[in-house]
Order: structure tokens, then sequence, then C-alpha cells
């Protein structure tokens, strides 16, 4: 990532350059001047020229930054940046230095070798810890921003992926739907009229929530009525269900779209229903969760699935929280438990 630096400019980074500039300006200011009053050092002048020297220092290379990663790219870009970031850090330590002495009065200056070897010194270290700290935020930066670009991505793949699977849900009911709607025309025209109203009423409400990927627990049991009382029609004293919620504030928890139905679709499909051997539905809401059980009157023969049920729902489920369901069977009930959407 360092070696394409360049590529990882942008202004939000280069405002966040800014402010560390002006915080380790103070900082350096603040420790100068406190360490040389411990030392009792009566130049506070110096203090002011490291405060100074950081100040214009790390603004100069800031600008250089800004400078060659407009006009330069790759090698250029690191050839230019450092060569210049090192000369004008080097000028200005000199020429800050040399500035204080006339001012205080003193005279050692820049003429002898060592005084001016140390100072290169100096220059060359605080530039290079400029630069670390530079490069430090732009990487930080651009990591935040790729952690962002692929946190939106695996967002995107996470939509299409639950829409894939909830797009399964509503062809299967509705050829179930039409399938009942016509067998009730032949048996009870009157009916299948009721029946044909109750489905209007559940496709209105599907279309209204097909771009919906999480929905409230009230408009879910809302299509849940809607459908038992479908199948109530059809299989009057075969089918009876209830729905018991403790906590009333939970009707606005959130629950995936579309994921209670096609468990009470499961259980009246997977079962007998006789008035011998009623099925009895249940969707309970306690705590932080809503459950759906029903007792078991397993069928003789077993119907083709289109895993549309609970298998889409536990996929739907995991995509959108990376938990699993809890699906309990015991022989005599069979039920399906999760929680509430933290959203």
């Amino acid at each position: 990532m360092l070696s394409n630096i360049n590529k990882l400019i942008t202004p939000k980074s280069l405002r966040e350059i800014y402010k560390m500039n002006y915080l380790l300006s103070g900082v350096t200011f603040v420790f100068s001047f406190l360490f040389l009053t411990l030392e009792h050092f009566k130049m506070p002048y110096i203090a002011f020229k490291s405060g100074a020297y950081i100040f214009l220092t790390s603004f100069a290379q800031a600008f250089i930054l800004k400078y060659c990663s407009a006009r330069y790219e790759n090698n250029a870009f690191k050839f230019w940046r450092y060569t210049l970031s090192f000369g004008i850090g080097i000028i200005l330590y000199f020429l800050l230095w040399e500035i204080m002495v006339l001012l205080s009065g003193n005279s050692w200056g820049l003429n002898e070798l060592s005084r001016v070897l140390m100072y290169l010194m100096f220059s060359v270290v605080i530039n290079t810890i400029i630069l670390a700290l530079h490069d430090f935020v732009i990487v930080r930066r651009g990591k935040i921003q790729a952690d962002l670009e692929n946190y939106r991505l695996q967002m995107k793949n996470t939509e299409a992926e639950n829409l894939v699977l909830k797009e399964q849900i509503q062809p299967h009911f509705l050829f179930n739907a039409l399938s009942t709607l016509k067998i009730l025309y032949k048996k009870d025209p009157e009916m299948g009229e009721h029946y044909l109203l109750q489905l209007s009423d559940f496709l209105r409400v599907a279309v209204s929530h097909n771009n919906k990927f999480i929905a409230t627990l009230e408009d879910e049991l809302s299509i849940c009525i809607n459908y038992l009382e479908m199948q109530k029609i059809r299989f009057t004293a075969s089918l009876d269900w209830q729905i018991i919620i403790e906590d009333q504030e939970s009707l606005q928890g959130k629950i995936p779209s579309f994921s209670l139905q096609p468990l009470l679709e499961n259980a009246i499909k997977h079962n007998v229903l006789t008035a011998q051997l009623p099925l009895h539905i249940k969707i309970h809401q306690s705590g932080n969760g809503i459950e759906v059980s029903n007792n078991i009157n397993p069928k003789f023969y077993k119907e083709t699935s289109l895993k549309s049920g609970l298998s889409n729902l536990a996929e739907r489920y995991r995509l959108l929280t990376e938990e699993d369901i809890i699906v309990k069977n015991n022989g005599k009930e069979f039920s399906v438990r999760f929680k509430f959407l933290d959203q």
C-alpha cells in the first residue's frame, strides 16, 4: 500500500493531515517550553522555534504531498516528494535557527562544521518522522475507505442474494393458492369468491412489501392472519390457529419480510389435516424473539419440495444476522424460533 500511496491521497486524508499538523505543532511547543522551564533555561524563543519549525515543515510537506500527487506518478512522485520535503525541511531548519540566534543576540551560528552536521541530522530526523506520520494518516484513511467500500459491496451482494431467496417464496405460494381456488370454484363457487377476495388482499399487501427485506412483526402478522383465514376457508375445522403477543411493543420489532407465512405454509403442506386430527398452529412472541410451532400429523407420503420455506428463511436470516434460526422437533411438535433483528 505504501508503494502506491499517491493513489490514496484524497481531500479527507489531507484534512486529517492538516489536523495532525496543528496538533503536532502545539504539542511540540508546549513540551519544549515546559522542558526548557524545568531546566531553568532562559531562552523561550527556542521553544517557539521548535513549534514554528514543526508547523512550517509539516504544512510544507502537506503542500508538497498534494502538489506531487497531482503532478507525478509512482517513482517520480516518490522522488520529487522526498527530495522537496527533505530539501525544504533542511533549509527551514537552518533558516529558523539563524533567525532565533540573531533575535537572541547570541553569536553561535553556522560557523562550526560539527554544529552544521548536528543541525543537518536533526532536520533529517524530524522530517523523516513527519513524513512517516503523514504516510500513516494516508494509509489509515485508505484502509478505512477500502473497508467501507468492501462493506458496501457486501451489503449489495447480501441484498441481491436476499432478493433472489425472497422471490422464490411468492411464486410458490401463488401456485398453491391458484390450485386451491380452482378446487373451491368447482365445489363451492360462493366460497371460491370469498377465497378470491382474501387472496386479492394478501397479494396487495405482498406487492406493497415486495422491495423490503425487513418488516415489522405487526406487518408480518397481518399477512399471516390473512393467509390463515384463507386456509380456514379451505380446511374449516381441520385447522385452528392462535397468535400470542406477550409484549405489545414487540409488534414494532424487525424481522425478515415474508419470514412467517412460509412457515405456516410448510406446516399445512407437511401434515395431515382432518377433523379427527386437526392441525394446531401457534405464533408466539416472547422475549426478544418470535416462534412458530405446530403439532405433527405426518403424511404417509412426501410432497415435492421447492425448498422455499424453512431453508429459505434460514439462509435469509443468516445473511442478515450471521446467526442461525432455532429449529426443534420432538416428534410431537415442530417449532422454529428466531430473534428480532438489531436494526
